[in-house]
């Protein structure tokens, strides 16, 4: 069967921050920035008025040490259509809870072996490697629902001694300090199974900025965002006014910049601009709404991969779990809209919890799956 080519959108059904019709990439061709390339909005973020928000490692043991599994058993994901989310939720919040027990008493030993220890993260990279880009809308389809990361696992434990930053006191250079070090632990977590699917990981740096900021995306104003086209993360300090959750939790900021360094790992392998092409292709806007919650949802997910690997080291304790989980829901668009029943980009509060429970429990990626899931879990 012949593979269909990229093509240009469907008339009168681009959206505008997409770039002007036609200015998709021929076959194979690296887009020139994603805000022309017509493949993607222009930033992946987070916050609230955002219009586009190697072999599996196992955990070794010490002497005498239980294995480590600081979220419990991996969760089995909801594929039974007829079966509630609020079931599900409740599932994985008893496996979340549990699991933190486990790695509270499994930290109490000094015998932990941490994984990818010998491993140099690299400085931030302002100059990346181009991003890879399927030939075929068959090859995009491929790189959303069996990508070959989908096989691989986070490696966990993994060191990241970064001290919680109080977002009420921290100025931007502190705030810049700790995110960059934030990046480099997100680095050697995701390293093992990024380069182990046959793709490369770079270290993104971060911009702190207040009401906007020009971008090679454009101008985003007040969010968190990951930008396509220079492969960087920014961050608004106005962002924890917006959502005040953010800045109640101890780990909001960082569930945040973890979210937007998930979607550095869709830019990496493939994902996020197979999904925005795909989605511009159907020109639906059902279907583009569609594809952008499925990308935002598994952002979320890979946020909690990330925790679930680094939590013994930050000192995740028990108490924290609800405040996680808070900030998953605190930017659910039905919340941040303060409509019940808004259909939107990014996924109402039950799916971003849902996902980030995922996540949370386990180290397998194949769970974050968000593109074979049931749709009533990306709403």
């Amino acid at each position: 069967m012949t593979q269909q080519q990229w093509g240009p959108p469907p008339q009168g059904r681009q959206p505008a921050q997409w770039g002007p019709p036609g200015a998709q990439p021929q076959w194979g061709q690296q887009p020139g920035g994603w805000n022309q390339g017509g493949f993607a909005p222009r930033t992946q973020g987070f916050g609230p008025g955002n219009q586009g928000f190697g072999r599996p490692v196992q955990p070794q043991r010490g002497p005498g040490q239980p294995a480590y599994a600081p979220f419990g058993p991996a969760p089995q994901r909801q594929r039974n259509p007829l079966k509630t989310v609020l079931l599900a939720l409740i599932g994985l919040t008893l496996v979340a809870l549990v699991g933190l027990v486990v790695a509270n008493v499994v930290g109490g030993s000094n015998e932990v072996a941490y994984q990818n220890e010998d491993y140099n993260v690299p400085p931030p990279d302002k100059n990346p490697p181009p991003l890879p880009v399927p030939d075929t809308y068959d090859q995009a389809q491929q790189a959303i629902v069996a990508n070959p990361i989908y096989k691989q696992q986070i490696p966990t434990p993994v060191r990241c001694q970064v001290p919680a930053v109080n977002l009420q006191t921290a100025s931007d250079p502190q705030l810049k300090t700790h995110f960059e070090d934030l990046m480099a632990c997100l680095v050697r977590s995701w390293q093992p199974p990024v380069e182990g699917s046959g793709f490369k990981i770079v270290r993104p740096t971060v911009t702190i900025y207040g009401k906007k900021v020009e971008t090679k995306c454009g101008t985003s104003n007040v969010n968190a965002f990951y930008c396509g086209a220079d492969q960087q993360v920014y961050y608004s300090n106005l962002l924890p006014d917006y959502v005040p959750m953010v800045r109640q939790s101890k780990w909001g900021a960082d569930v945040v910049m973890a979210h937007e360094f998930g979607h550095a790992i869709q830019a990496r392998t493939a994902i996020l601009i197979s999904a925005k092409a795909l989605g511009q292709k159907s020109g639906e806007k059902a279907t583009q709404l569609e594809f952008s919650r499925r990308l935002e949802t598994q952002a979320d997910c890979f946020s909690g991969l990330f925790l679930h690997s680094t939590s013994l080291s930050l000192g995740i304790k028990q108490a924290d779990v609800a405040d996680i989980e808070e900030t998953y829901r605190a930017i659910g668009d039905d919340v941040l809209s303060g409509k019940p029943n808004v259909i939107g980009d990014h996924g109402q509060a039950a799916s971003r919890l849902y996902w980030g429970r995922v996540g949370l429990g386990s180290p397998q990626i194949g769970n974050c799956n968000t593109f074979t899931a049931d749709k009533k879990l990306v709403r």
